[in-house]
């Protein structure tokens, strides 16, 4: 790819000045690089016994929320948002979780959080994050060819810290095809690193043509790791960038994107489909099982326990539920469904969350900066992608998530700098 293409902004400076928004960029950097080697850094980092280091990068920007909490000038919203979660954990509590739970669960959204709160810094950096991005879509696609021609050691293996088993990489096929996920730890990550890689950089890309061949190659990655949620969400955002240029067509498409993602789970209480489509092995097999099983058990669970009001609790549902099991909660770990894992944590807070995507969707299809443009594409193929899978346990979907809502929320003014404004985005044409 020729570098003079791109065009990140701020312009190219003679020198890499050491100040706020490198050092938070440069942190960002380090949480891109370990999610995108996650499977195997956690191999060789346990083989050398020092497997902890692979939180480092969320320990700093976790250090960076802090310091930056107590100055922030976030929308009132966001505050509000933090309250309710806070509250949300305390029901947990009530509910039987444990202080790891809740625990966990923040550790799974410290990427949003960094996201949401240095997000303005880390606009004035794009170009530091362009390259980064660059780097770990190469490598993405390198290691699905690394793992489709070679064994490699991490592949399958697991460990140890203190009593939870955590995954360096999970080996798992759908029928007879290996399921790739090449550095990262599954394919359900690596699909959803290579679709939101591949938007940001074609969001600076100057040359048409470079796009076009950035789009099938990052598409042909997608579809080698067999993950066709992803890969559909991937071609629809596709369609809904090159229709960007019109208002009215954008937001019925926003609209239907996030009331689809609702309506799934319903309509998986009123279809009555044979027990057998889950396992038939076909090209809808596994949206058949979410259809048959697991949407329609996760909503018995919360229904039956009475919390369809308020939910399970900040860290009752998801990774959490995984990691620091509850015997009557086992079925709370997966809902496969954003909206469905919104409501079982939070109940009609979390639904009220979810529809919030809508005017965040909106905002970001105003004309404005390349980063909007960028953010724009990420934001509706993570609310796409969310349709059939918990994208918010994904640490590249929260970072960026979390930098389009400061990009909306966060007042610009001299300490928080636009670091520019460019009207003609030759993504969309608008």
């Amino acid at each position: 790819m020729n570098p003079s293409s791109l065009t990140f902004a701020p312009p190219r400076s003679s020198r890499l000045a050491i100040d706020k928004p490198t050092v938070l960029a440069l942190i960002a950097a380090s949480l891109l690089v370990s999610e995108t080697f996650a499977g195997a850094l956690r191999y060789y980092l346990d083989t050398a016994g020092i497997s902890a280091l692979l939180y480092v990068p969320k320990v700093l920007c976790l250090a960076a929320v802090a310091l930056e909490v107590p100055r922030a000038r976030s929308h009132a919203g966001v505050w509000l948002v933090l309250f309710g979660l806070v509250a949300s954990s305390a029901l947990a509590l009530l509910h039987g979780a444990t202080l790891g739970n809740v625990g966990f669960s923040l550790f799974i959204y410290i990427p949003l959080l960094f996201g949401l709160f240095c997000g303005s810094y880390l606009e004035q950096r794009t170009r530091l994050l362009g390259w980064v991005v660059g780097l770990c879509l190469i490598a993405s696609i390198m290691g699905i060819a690394l793992d489709m021609f070679t064994s490699v050691p991490w592949k399958g293996y697991s460990y140890m810290m203190g009593d939870v088993e955590l995954t360096a990489n999970k080996s798992w096929a759908f029928g007879s095809t290996d399921r790739l996920a090449g550095f990262a730890r599954m394919s359900t990550n690596l699909a959803v690193m290579i679709a939101l890689y591949s938007l940001f950089l074609a969001a600076f890309l100057r040359s048409r043509l470079l796009r076009m061949m950035l789009y099938p190659l990052a598409f042909g990655a997608i579809f080698l790791t067999t993950n066709k949620s992803t890969a559909a969400a991937y071609l629809l955002t596709l369609m809904m960038l090159f229709l960007a240029g019109y208002r009215l067509p954008s937001a019925g498409a926003f609209l239907i994107a996030v009331l689809a993602g609702m309506a799934l789970p319903i309509a998986s209480l009123l279809m009555n489909i044979p027990q057998s489509e889950a396992y038939s092995g076909g090209l809808f097999a596994s949206f058949n099982d979410r259809l048959i099983n697991s949407w329609p058990n996760f909503i018995e669970v919360i229904t039956n326990e009475g919390w369809g009001w308020w939910g399970a609790g900040f860290g009752a549902v998801g990774s959490s539920a995984a990691a620091f099991p509850l015997a009557w909660l086992e079925l709370l770990s997966i809902a496969d469904n954003t909206a469905l894992y919104l409501w079982g944590m939070l109940g009609v807070f979390g639904v009220l969350l979810y529809f919030m995507l809508f005017p965040l969707l909106l905002r970001l299809h105003d004309p404005g900066s390349r980063i909007r443009d960028a953010l724009l594409g990420i934001v509706f193929c993570t609310c796409l992608i969310g349709w059939a899978t918990d994208v918010l346990e994904v640490t590249t979907a929260t970072l960026f998530l979390g930098m389009a809502i400061a990009h909306v929320v966060t007042p610009r003014d001299a300490t928080h700098p636009r670091p520019y404004h460019q009207t003609d985005t030759p993504l969309t044409g608008r």
